[in-house]
This record gives structure tokens, C-alpha cells and sequence, in this order.
């Protein structure tokens, strides 16, 4: 009985001995994971860190600023007259100096910049975006913003640049703005006001390739509408994904009499349905080899009237006509693309 009962004593002190086991176990267990917890944690850490530091590098070097193609609809770009590696650390500064002279309310400017295809020229490319981001730029400040960018690209508004880091700017072009944007040539057109729109045509052609040609196009269509002298003939071109570099361009060709209080008659207006719908197959009289074949031609509201029954259809192909006037539907933005210079060619061919 004595030894059963020492027996019996014995089995409960086997409890305490597997708890302390079972804690041995769970503080290996615990320091195991805790290490593991620890070393990961340490990875993503420095991970991090090292792509941030990198980051803020490659922002100083100029080289991977914030993309302005990825976070802004508004684009544009232009040529500096100095070697990419003179302005690669100096993309903060022309940012501010850029937003000085364009910016407006609720937006800030962020740029990237890249060797160009001429001899030490820097290609720098803009957007405008909201500030902050989650926010929107009043109706008021776009079109704001717009007519500066259009003035720019037409010379009627300088970029202004600390000429002893960024030398001169050249050929300054909008790349994608959201409504998209149309340009009215001759800029100085001193009786705009008084215009008569006659047609759109469709090309498939740039803003940027059309006024390098502006002159042929005047004189081809004024040919054309057998233009008289007392009359202006002035042409309106849009894209409407808001770029001067990207296809397609809609041309609205106007005419205005030369005294502005005097509109085209009825008579006048009868000549030029007649001649605009009998030279739809001939391409308007433009060069084909510089303008292309026209895509899609539609008269204006006011020269629909006169048109004869039996006239041939207007349409060159069977594209569908565009709105009058045309509305852009899809903001897009354009990447970076090459594109000629003549200013900088002139000048560059003129030192060597």
C-alpha cells in the first residue's frame, strides 16, 4: 500500500515537467519565427530605402524625373540649345521657371528631359498637373493654360529660360491637351472676326507639317475658290486629342472680306458650293504629295443651302462626316516623338 501510494504521489508532478517542456519548445519556436518575422522585415526595409534613395538620385541626375507622360494629360515640349549633360541636374529649376510663366491656379509642372537628335540640344518635355493630385484645375485655368501653350507654339508668347543654364528654347510643340486644340492661321488676322466658315477637310497631317506649308495651302485653295482680291482666306486647324505633332488634323477653311462689314453675298456663296462640290474628286487643287488625299470633306451649315439637288456627294471616301465643328471625345496623350526643327537646323548649319 505504502509503495502504491508513493505511486500514486508521483503521477501528478508529470504535469508541471510537460508544461515547462511544452514552454521550452514554444520560446524556440517564438525565437525562430520572431527571426524570421525580423530578417524579412529588414529585407523589405532596406529594399525600400534603396529604391527611394535611387529614386531621389536618379530625380537630381534629371535623368527619371516624374514622367509627365504617365501623370499628366496636358503635355507639351521643346528644344534647349545646350548639351543634356549641362541641365540634367537642373530639372527642379526649370520646372519653376516654366510654371512662372504659364502656370496657373491649383497645377504644378513636372518635366523630363533627354539628348535630342541635333548636336548638344536637350529634349524636354512638360505636363501640368492638378496640385494637389486628387484635385481638378478649374474651367478657367485650362483655357487659360490652353491659349498660353498655343501662343508659345505660334511665337506670339516667348518662353523665357535663364539663358546661362538652359541657352535658348526652340520649337516648342503641344503634345496632348484634353478638349483638344485649334489654331487659327494667320495669327495676325486682322478681320478673324468677320470670317465666313466654307468647309472642313480631314488630312492626315499635323498642325506642327501645316504651318510649315501654311503659304502652299492658301494659295492651292485660293486658286481653288478662284479667291478674289477684296477677300482673306484664313484656315483653322484642330486636333482634337489636343496635339500639334499627332494625326489627324481638321482643317476649317474660312473666307472674310477685306472691309469687315461686308459678308459674302448670295451670289458668291452659290460659286462657291458649285466650285467646292465639283473639285471634291480633285482634292481641292491641295498637292497631294505635301497635304496627302483628303479623308473626309463637309460643307458648313451655310453652304449646304446651296448645293443643287444633283450634286455629287462631297465625300472623297467612305468615311463618315465629321461634327461641325469637331468635338473631341477621348482626352489622349502622345509619347515622346522626333520632330524637325528648321529655327535650330538654320542656326546650327549657319556655326558649322
Amino acid at each position: 500500500m505504502g509503495k502504491a501510494g508513493r505511486v500514486e504521489q508521483a503521477v501528478p508532478n508529470s504535469a508541471p515537467a510537460t508544461r515547462s517542456s511544452r514552454c521550452r519548445c514554444g520560446a524556440v519556436v517564438e525565437k525562430v519565427v520572431n527571426g524570421k518575422c525580423v530578417s524579412v522585415l529588414f529585407l523589405a526595409v532596406s529594399g525600400f530605402l534603396s529604391a527611394f534613395f535611387l529614386l531621389l538620385h536618379l530625380r537630381a541626375s534629371g535623368d527619371i524625373p516624374d514622367d509627365p507622360g504617365i501623370l499628366a494629360e496636358i503635355e507639351a515640349g521643346f528644344i534647349l540649345s545646350v548639351p543634356h549633360s549641362q541641365v540634367a541636374s537642373q530639372a527642379g529649376m526649370l520646372e519653376k521657371e516654366i510654371y512662372t510663366q504659364i502656370g496657373v491656379p491649383n497645377s504644378t509642372v513636372s518635366v523630363s528631359m533627354r539628348p535630342y537628335i541635333y548636336t548638344d540640344t536637350t529634349y524636354v518635355k512638360f505636363g501640368v498637373l492638378p496640385d494637389p493630385r486628387n484635385t481638378s484645375m478649374s474651367t478657367k485655368s485650362i483655357n487659360a493654360l490652353r491659349a498660353s501653350l498655343i501662343k508659345l507654339t505660334l511665337h506670339q508668347l516667348n518662353l523665357s529660360l535663364t539663358p546661362s543654364v538652359f541657352g535658348d528654347t526652340f520649337c516648342l510643340e503641344i503634345l496632348g491637351f484634353p478638349g483638344g486644340i485649334t489654331v487659327l492661321l494667320p495669327r495676325n488676322a486682322s478681320h478673324a472676326d468677320s470670317r465666313q466658315p466654307l468647309f472642313n477637310i480631314t488630312l492626315n497631317s499635323t498642325i506642327h507639317e501645316i504651318r510649315g506649308f501654311l503659304e502652299e495651302m492658301k494659295t492651292e485653295l485660293g486658286s481653288t475658290l478662284e479667291q478674289r482680291r477684296d477677300e482673306e482666306l484664313y484656315v483653322e486647324l484642330t486636333n482634337m486629342n489636343g496635339s500639334t505633332v499627332a494625326t489627324p488634323v481638321t482643317v476649317q477653311v474660312s473666307i472674310s472680306s477685306i472691309d469687315h462689314s461686308i459678308y459674302l453675298g448670295t451670289y458668291r456663296l452659290k460659286q462657291l458650293a458649285k466650285i467646292i462640290t465639283e473639285w471634291s474628286a480633285r482634292n481641292l487643287g491641295l498637292n497631294t504629295s505635301i497635304f496627302g488625299k483628303i479623308m473626309d470633306l463637309t460643307l458648313s451649315p451655310l453652304l449646304q443651302t446651296f448645293v443643287p439637288p444633283c450634286a455629287p456627294s462631297l465625300s472623297p471616301t467612305s468615311m463618315p462626316s465629321l461634327f461641325w465643328p469637331p468635338i473631341s471625345e477621348h482626352p489622349k496623350t502622345y509619347p515622346y516623338r522626333e520632330i524637325s526643327c528648321p529655327p535650330l537646323v538654320k542656326i546650327q548649319n549657319e556655326t558649322t
